[in-house]
């Protein structure tokens, strides 16, 4: 990981004096009582250390405990410890100086490295991450002592920085009192990679102008793109000017861009947020020696592959709920949350833990804060089971934090701040990892937060809700953004279209293959009809010609020349078959002879054409002959396995053979009889 570098800044005794100010009652003592919520006793003791560094120390740690990176009512063991071996690390040590700040970093990190290798207290221990491609990698952790005193030394540097927030190369967003997404684990803006001074100039003054008239969202895109773009200057151009930003200077930093290979997607958004920057400095801010120039074209942006469905795959969707189960409480929360209710994983991290709502009637509505459009939304909930997993949170939470809980699901660290989206999709990704989720293709899932709620919209469009009522349910815009889940909704019918229509086969009363024009079989075609008027007929379709008339056809088409039946309808064609041999048998029973006849040919009819639909490659006319040696050589191989069930006394298994023989010799009276 790449860390933010610090570097030490003025400080003075009047400084350090007002940092003692803060440290009143507990806070002032050498020792601290740590009191845990399990009533668990530790002690952090800074004595003996000179004052001044002392102060800084307990400043520092303070501060920690004050905006809750630490919380006061968990077990600081771990903690104590480390505050322990820095105070006999300094006291070893014995350095002559009256700040941390009189000394660099490195020079601390180095010393304290060396006491502790000396000690054999150095420990690196070793942690791993999941990969995008949910797969491991290993790493060597910092040694805690060192970690911890970096934070530390972190936090003294800001407090004696007298430096207003715009002024340094590392904006806290926080600082600047703006609306940071407390869900994400980012919030400042780091100008320090930029290398050109003129740039890094420039880059300020087009934050403060975006801050200004814009969310802080876009802010990380744009900075983003400026130090890339300041990448390029020092590796291509590390003399440039202003002045000599022209449309050549683009060119080559188009070249630059193709040599890093980049994604289209990530590369044109680059180009986007750069243009952006560079018009609004011309435009906006009016910098002096900045062409008002078109320097970035539409034809610059490369033409982005189409993208692919969001949703979650049904088979991992299947895998998911049929592990359900074994997620941890948490999670398994958060999931059942969104798998329901279509909430962005920004949204369901911020819920309030008062979102419940119910109406004159008593039912169920949840409240959130919709972060895209910056309001509050209100949706109904119906599933019974959202409501019980949301209360059940909530008397857990009440349990666990008291009244000063704010949020269903707060940080485990503090009750003060919710819980993070990264902490979310680690778990679930962890999860699917360890219960091998895999796609169809056989690889491992990685879940993505936002897929829950594109999900959800997919799901709805196949229900047939409309689209304005889906569109107030996803606190959508407008209509064009709940439109996308129709578009894609269409594509999927259409792949499904093209994927029947590749294996569909269509064959007449003699088993013959039928080919239509293939502009009338093109799958786009075939979704209007079906969507405007459905099959022709419920079962097959008709090859009569529309002008002779209205057809008075008897026995619903079954034993009608003109019908033609396709592999699709096979399901259809067997079920009347089975039902043909039914009615003919108790014809038979009863001695109708008319209903004998007229199911011999329905029989005959149906056989030929599911023969015909069953065989791989059939471009001729079946013959009756050959499926009735086919039902003979049925017939024989049924009485021997008949005969070897009732000697072997298996009673169940021949009362079944006795039934497929009784099939069997139908199927062949009713075929011979047809011929």
């Amino acid at each position: 990981m790449k860390l933010i570098q610090i570097e030490p800044v003025p400080w003075s005794e009047e400084k350090q004096h007002r940092l003692q100010e803060f440290l009143v009652g507990m806070w002032a003592e050498d020792t601290w009582e740590l009191v845990s919520q399990k009533g668990v006793k530790r002690w952090m003791c800074f004595f003996p250390l000179s004052d001044p560094l002392k102060t800084e120390l307990q400043y520092a740690a303070w501060y920690k405990f004050h905006t809750g990176e630490w919380c006061i009512e968990h077990d600081q063991r771990h903690r104590c410890e480390h505050i322990m071996h820095l105070v006999e690390w300094l006291n070893r040590a014995k350095p002559e100086v009256q700040s941390f700040m009189e000394k660099p970093l490195e020079y601390w990190l180095m010393s304290l490295r060396s006491y502790l290798v000396e000690t054999n207290a150095f420990k690196q221990e070793r942690s791993r991450f999941l990969r995008a491609t949910q797969t491991y990698a290993e790493y060597r952790n910092e040694d805690a002592r060192i970690s911890l005193f970096r934070h530390l030394y972190g936090i003294l540097v800001n407090a004696y920085d007298d430096r207003t927030e715009t002024e340094k190369d590392v904006w806290d967003m926080r600082k600047l009192e703006l609306p940071v997404n407390q869900t994400r684990s980012h919030y400042t803006l780091n100008f320090a990679p930029i290398t050109q001074p003129w740039l890094r100039a420039l880059a300020k003054e087009f934050m403060k102008y975006t801050m200004a008239v814009r969310s802080p969202g876009p802010c990380f895109t744009s900075l983003a793109s400026v130090r890339e773009f300041s990448l390029f200057l020092a590796h291509d151009l590390p003399q440039a000017q202003v002045s000599e930003i022209d449309r050549a200077l683009v060119l080559k930093y188009l070249h630059f861009l193709q040599m890093q290979k980049p994604t289209v997607a990530r590369r044109n958004a680059l180009l986007k947020s750069l243009r952006t920057f560079l018009e609004t400095c011309a435009y906006r801010l009016q910098v002096a020696g900045l062409t008002k120039e078109r320097l970035i074209f539409e034809d610059d942006f490369a033409k982005e592959p189409e993208a692919l469905s969001r949703e979650i795959p049904p088979e991992v969707l299947e895998q998911l709920r049929d592990h359900l189960g074994t997620l941890d409480t948490t999670t398994l929360r958060m999931v059942t949350i969104l798998l329901e209710c279509g909430l962005r994983c920004g949204e369901l991290c911020d819920l309030p833990l008062d979102c419940l709502v119910c109406d004159d009637r008593h039912e169920w509505y949840l409240r959130f804060y919709q972060t895209k459009g910056h309001k509050e939304h209100i949706i109904p909930l119906v599933d019974e089971t959202v409501v019980g997993t949301i209360q059940v949170q909530q008397q857990d939470m009440s349990t666990q934090w008291g009244p000063n809980c704010t949020y269903l699901f707060p940080n485990a660290r503090s009750c003060q701040y919710p819980y993070k989206q990264t902490t979310f999709t680690r778990a679930l990704n962890t999860w699917a990892v360890k219960h091998n989720i895999r796609d169809r293709t056989g690889r491992l899932y990685r879940f993505q937060s936002h897929q829950f709620r594109h999900t959800l919209g997919m799901r709805l469009i196949s229900d047939d809700v409309p689209l304005d009522v889906i569109s107030r349910l996803m606190g959508h815009a407008s209509l064009r953004m709940t439109e996308r889940y129709a578009r894609k909704r269409s594509a999927q019918i259409r792949a499904e279209l093209e994927r029947v229509h590749r294996k569909r086969k269509t064959v007449n009363y003699q088993g013959q293959i039928v080919k239509g024009d293939p502009r009338a079989n093109d799958p786009d075609t075939q979704m209007v009809r079906k969507g405007i008027r459905g099959q022709t007929l419920a079962v097959g379709g008709c090859g009569r010609l529309v002008v002779l008339g209205p057809c008075n056809y008897a026995n619903k088409c079954l034993t009608c020349p003109m019908w033609l039946t396709s592999t699709d309808d096979m399901p259809a064609l067997k079920s009347f078959y089975a039902r043909a041999i039914r009615l003919r048998q108790r014809a038979v029973e009863t001695g109708n002879q008319t209903v004998i006849t007229q199911q011999d040919h329905i029989i005959t009819n149906l056989a030929v054409r599911i023969k015909s639909l069953e065989e791989d490659h059939a471009d001729g006319t079946l013959c009756v002959d050959d499926i009735l040696t086919q039902l003979r050589v049925d017939l024989a191989e049924a009485r021997g396995g008949w005969e070897e069930a009732r000697e072997a006394g298996l009673l169940l298994a021949a009362k079944h053979l006795e039934r497929t023989i009784i099939d069997l010799k139908a199927k062949i009276e009713a075929l011979e009889g047809a011929q």
